[in-house]
């Protein structure tokens, strides 16, 4: 029973891929024509999976106490960024202000985490930002 929880978030972070995003994009626009209905459940699960990897970006950080508090705008930067209907270089230096901060403060071993979920996120061009 305890590992239902754990299925279901494994479920969810499978499809949190970039080639789900794709998918469930052109899941959207396909039964847009469709049914008024299906684009807003495709909306509410992209939100949803935007939350999953969010989590799964801090788990991964193993932040210290002391950047802690960095990660609410960091965040909300990450939230805002998938909102965007394209992710270009204006789009990210809007949020670098939020997200440098904790980027500051990280070891090592941090960075190089950070470094794998940008790559994995494909914003890796934009890493010479930071």
């Amino acid at each position: 029973m305890r590992n239902f929880p754990i299925a279901v978030a494994f479920v969810v972070l499978s499809l949190s891929t970039p080639v789900a995003a794709q998918e469930l994009s052109a899941l959207g626009q396909e039964t847009a024509t469709e049914a008024p209905a299906k684009p807003a459940r495709v909306s509410a699960l992209r939100a949803a999976m935007s939350e999953v990897a969010i989590l799964r970006y801090r788990s991964a950080l193993k932040l210290k106490a002391e950047q802690e508090k960095y990660w609410p705008a960091v965040a909300n930067a990450f939230r805002a960024l998938a909102r965007e209907p394209e992710i270009t270089e204006a789009a990210v230096r809007r949020f670098a202000p939020a997200v440098s901060p904790l980027l500051a403060t990280l070891d090592d071993n941090q960075r190089q985490v950070a470094m794998s979920i940008a790559q994995r996120a494909g914003l890796s061009q934009y890493a010479s930002m930071f």
